[in-house]
């Protein structure tokens, strides 16, 4: 029964997934967060040996470790590393496999990934506009406006008067929300008006990719119950959003990195039978 990790190298935060592959069932046992940094290896080994820990394991009893995300480079230990467009779309697959649509809504960037009956992937899109168009937006706002990120989402949920938040640059966008505070706005309509206005940049997204009548949301902005209701207002759609949402890259690098175990076992068996 081998045992693989997923690291997730992301802006904001680096994940890890340990994975076992029990008769070709993969599993999960183990996960593990931190905070990214400029030390990148050092992030992901914090997040590693948390996600080891809770899998009741060692370092030496991983076979294989992948990684994915703005980081993956930078990290010394991995094995292989692996775009997170393609982990996304194995991850979302794993996690719902009917989805045919993935978005995943980043630190920095904002992708829409169409993919087949596999989880392969066969068009994406990423916004070109700059932080307005990413989750690290909400996380601005949420500091000038003096709220917790984690009640954001909730927050978006009881807008009455919803207010849009039209410009395309993260510094104008900003200023809207100064008037509307100064106009006196709620906390709720303004957070409810940046749900809607990402929504409507990734629904430009989501159609280049063939949006059918459902999409899948991961990344951590999904935890956030406004956005997925401003999602299925906005776009008209039903929005999955898998269990361990943020998790799911680190899971699609782990399930890439047993695919490929898998490979190197089968040309090595072949390679011996050959031999003899």
């Amino acid at each position: 029964m081998p045992f693989l990790a997923g690291i997730d190298c992301g802006t904001s935060f680096t994940k890890a997934v340990v994975l076992c592959d029990l008769n070709n069932q993969p599993r999960v046992v183990g996960q593990g967060r931190t905070r990214s940094g400029v030390k990148v290896d050092e992030a992901a080994n914090a997040a590693l040996q948390e996600a080891l820990v809770q899998a009741g394991l060692r370092r030496p009893q991983l076979e294989y470790i992948a990684t994915t995300g703005f980081g993956r480079y930078g990290v010394s230990f991995r094995d292989i590393q692996v775009t997170e467009i393609t982990t996304a779309a194995r991850g979302a697959h794993f996690a719902i496999p009917h989805t045919t649509a993935v978005l995943d809504i980043g630190g920095q960037c904002t992708r829409a990934i169409g993919i087949n009956e596999t989880g392969k992937v066969k068009v994406f899109k990423s916004n070109d506009k700059c932080a307005a168009g990413s989750g690290m937006f909400i996380q601005r706002a949420a500091k000038y406006l003096e709220v917790s990120l984690e009640d954001v989402g909730e927050l978006s949920l009881r807008a009455t008067h919803p207010q849009p938040i039209s410009s395309v640059c993260a510094v104008l966008a900003e200023s809207e929300i100064i008037n509307h505070v100064s106009a006196g706005i709620t906390v709720q309509d303004i957070l409810r008006g940046i749900h809607e206005s990402l929504a409507d940049r990734a629904g430009a997204l989501l159609k280049r990719v063939e949006m059918k009548d459902s999409i899948t949301l991961i990344g951590g902005v999904a935890r956030q119950a406004g956005m997925a209701k401003a999602l299925e207002d906005r776009l008209k759609v039903k929005v999955n959003i898998p269990q361990d949402c943020d998790f799911v890259c680190a899971l699609g690098a782990a399930l890439l990195g047993l695919k490929r175990l898998a490979s190197r076992s089968t040309v090595g068996a072949a390679a011996r039978e050959y031999a003899n």
